[in-house]
């Protein structure tokens, strides 16, 4: 369980601790966006032991020949550029007008496009969608709530209660699914049909397979295709020319950044790139200025002064629907002045990040054309954290805390999931790992955390000496955290996992 995103790792590349520290800590000091390429740094620093990499070898480090960056400012584009390469072994440059897969962060511009059908009176936001249909009909024996409507507002939300979470991506030569095929889960598509597997609006599940149904519902009503809706619709008024949900994308696209595999090799050969047929769920292709554009745009929107949706509807979507994470589209995160939107994308061979801070009016585009750009769109992100002086993500400094053996085997043990704790206060920590029992012990002098029964066991850093960070479990918003409960009769009762602004309670078994 939690097994750690990075893989062993020769010793990094490491500049001066105190240059990180003055970094990190200063934000009045001069410099310019650009300036977050020698600063990448983990989130939890070890107190007096801080490392800073550079944005070259990083990209060697994880294998990631090219991506691309845009840095918003009081909802303005500051900074604008790609880095590295389109494809490994060629010197064509990746800039800030280079497409690349944007995996999940299609949601949330189809959110953005369904939003301002919605303003243009072709959508209804609480209407039953499965009532506007005319191209398909979900069966009533993969419906658990069959009679009850399914509303807009709870598909954009993930809380309809579909399933179908990702999709697979598809080869150059391989025959496409249409959306119908996806729907019904029929050849080419390998996956289940969709099913509602619980009544809409009532539980949190993550479904590219609704934005699908909503993809349909946008074709059915507009008679449209989905490329030709979006383009007419969202990116032709936005400005937007190198944004597409072509799948395949055509080559005479041009600038195109190419598929590369973890180990930096290119893959999807002989084209270069992988096709998402899923449009509306993970199909967009896009580059950063276009994307720093949308969520500036965004950001401006929130505040009463963007083009893509009006501040009643902008407020809309920022408003968290429990018990999900997400808006009408974005995840949200904070409150006050750290109150921000974001998204993260993963296509086979591409990861993508956007993130608005909506009342500072900051915001960040990051795309990449490797397997392992994640780990690296976390590192940039510290990076230009660092360089913007914004207040979000600032390091975790972990202290030097000498526990003894005896105090880190009263953690010892296995935990369950506390079936009382609210849903709508566990967010997206529901599923997954997150439903598993999980195990702690303590081996060489260090508390350790994995699933229950399980071979895999992640090291723990201690804050306090009751909470310990978990540095092995990548996020790009926030970190893991446990935080035990440990009585007056020195019993540990039960533990808070906090990750991010969601939180579960675990009890001892």
């Amino acid at each position: 369980m939690l097994q750690s995103a990075f893989a062993p790792v020769a010793k990094p590349f490491v500049m001066l601790a105190s240059l990180a520290v003055c970094l990190a800590a200063t934000p009045a000091l001069a410099q310019s966006p650009g300036d977050f390429t020698d600063q990448l740094r983990p989130r939890i620093q070890r107190d007096g032991d801080p490392l800073v990499w550079t944005l070259e070898a990083r990209m060697a480090h994880y294998g990631v020949p090219g991506l691309a960056v845009a840095i918003i400012e009081d909802g303005e584009i500051v900074h604008a550029a790609g880095y590295g390469v389109l494809q490994a072994g060629s010197n064509a440059p990746v800039n800030a007008d280079t497409v690349f897969s944007a995996g999940s962060v299609s949601k949330v511009v189809s959110a953005t496009l369904a939003l301002r059908l919605v303003e243009a009176g072709h959508l209804d936001l609480d209407g039953d969608i499965l009532a506007r249909l005319t191209s398909w009909t979900l069966p009533a024996d993969r419906d658990v709530a069959a009679g009850t409507p399914v509303p807009l507002r709870a598909i954009l939300s993930h809380t309809a209660g579909f399933n179908l979470h990702g999709f697979a991506d598809f080869q150059p030569g391989d025959a496409l699914p249409d959306v119908l095929d996806t729907l019904n889960g029929t050849a080419p598509t390998g996956d289940d049909p969709l099913a509602r597997e619980a009544p809409s609006g009532l539980a949190y599940r993550y479904s590219g397979g609704g934005y699908t149904l909503a993809q349909l519902l946008m074709t059915d009503v507009l008679q449209q295709d989905y490329p030709e809706l979006a383009d007419r619709h969202l990116f032709e008024p936005l400005g937007l020319h190198r944004s597409s949900f072509s799948n395949p994308l055509p080559e005479s696209f041009g600038n195109i950044a190419r598929a590369h595999n973890s180990r930096g090799e290119p893959v999807a050969l002989p084209r270069g790139y992988e096709a998402m047929p899923e449009m509306a769920a993970s199909g967009l292709w896009v580059s950063a200025r276009d994307l720093g554009v949308l969520v500036a745009d965004l950001i401006q929107s929130y505040r009463g002064q963007g083009q893509a949706l009006s501040r009643p509807m902008a407020l809309e979507m920022m408003t968290r629907i429990a018990p999900s994470e997400h808006g009408l589209g974005p995840r949200l995160d904070g409150s006050g002045a750290d109150f921000i939107f974001h998204h993260g994308g993963s296509n086979d061979s591409y990861r993508a990040w956007i993130e608005g801070h909506l009342v500072t009016g900051d915001g960040l585009v990051i795309l990449t054309n490797g397997t392992q750009g994640r780990l690296l769109i976390d590192e940039i992100r510290n990076a230009v954290a660092d360089v913007m002086g914004w207040e979000i993500n600032r390091p975790v400094l972990a202290p030097r805390i000498a526990l003894e053996a005896a105090d880190l085997e009263a953690y010892a043990g296995i935990y369950s999931v506390d079936p009382a704790f609210p849903a709508s206060m566990r967010q997206q920590m529901q599923g997954w790992i997150f439903q598993s029992d999980l195990e702690f012990r303590v081996q060489d002098g260090q508390l350790q955390a994995g699933r229950a029964g399980g071979d895999f066991f992640s090291p723990l850093v201690p804050l306090s000496p009751n909470r310990f960070a978990m540095p092995d479990f990548a996020q790009t918003v926030g970190h893991a955290e446990f935080e035990f409960h440990r009585d007056a009769l020195g019993q540990t009762r039960g533990f808070t996992f906090h990750l991010s602004n969601a939180q579960s309670h675990y009890l001892r078994q």
